[in-house]
C-alpha cells in the first residue's frame, strides 16, 4: 500500500483541504500503520506542548554569543585561506602556461644566449655605474665634499631629535585593540 502522501499530511502543520482531509480519514480507518503513525505522532506533540519551557543556565546568551563570533572568525579564516589557494592555484596555472609558451616559442641556443646577454649587460652595467660615480667623487672639489658632509652633519642634528620625538609620541600613546 502507498503511504506516502498520508504521512506528509500527518507530519505537516499547515491546513488541508477537505478532500485531503477526508482522504486522509479514510486512510488511517483502513492501514493501521499510518494510524498507529497518526496516534504516536499526536502523543508526542501533546508531550511537546504540555512541557514547560526551561529557562537557560546564567550566561548561556553571552557564551552562545561569543561561540557565534568565534565560529564567524574561523568561517571567515578557512574562506580566506580558500581564497588564497584558489588565486595561488590559478597564477601558478597562468606561469606554467606563459612558461610553456614562452620555452616553445624558442630554441635552447637562443634562449642560452638571450640569458648570457642579459647577464652580462647586467655587469657591464653595475661597472659602468661604478666608473660614473668613481668619477663624479674623484673629479669634486674639496669644498663640494666639505659642504656635502655640513649638509649631512645638519640634517642629522635636526632630524634624530624629531624621530626620538615621534617614537616617544608614539610609544606613550599605546596601541589600539579593536
Amino acid at each position: 500500500m502507498d503511504h506516502q502522501p498520508f504521512e506528509e499530511w500527518i507530519f505537516e502543520q499547515k491546513e488541508r483541504t477537505k478532500e485531503d482531509s477526508i482522504k486522509l480519514k479514510q486512510h488511517l480507518l483502513d492501514c493501521d500503520q499510518c494510524n498507529d503513525l497518526q496516534s504516536t505522532w499526536d502523543q508526542v506533540e501533546m508531550l511537546l506542548f504540555q512541557t514547560h519551557m526551561v529557562a537557560p543556565a546564567h550566561g548561556f546568551t553571552q557564551r552562545f554569543a561569543a561561540r557565534m563570533e568565534m565560529n564567524k572568525e574561523v568561517l571567515h579564516k578557512k574562506q580566506a585561506i580558500k581564497i588564497l589557494i584558489g588565486i595561488g592555484f590559478i597564477l601558478i596555472i597562468i606561469t606554467l602556461i606563459l612558461g610553456a609558451i614562452f620555452f616553445l616559442s624558442y630554441s635552447t641556443g637562443e634562449l642560452i644566449v638571450g640569458a648570457v646577454s642579459t647577464f652580462t649587460g647586467f655587469v657591464q652595467a653595475y661597472i659602468n655605474l661604478r666608473f660614473m660615480v668613481y668619477q663624479f667623487f674623484h673629479n669634486l672639489p674639496p669644498i663640494a665634499i666639505i659642504f656635502g658632509w655640513i649638509i649631512l652633519i645638519v640634517w642629522g642634528i635636526i632630524l634624530t631629535p624629531l624621530w626620538g620625538f615621534t617614537v616617544w609620541k608614539v610609544s606613550k600613546q599605546g596601541v589600539l585593540i579593536k
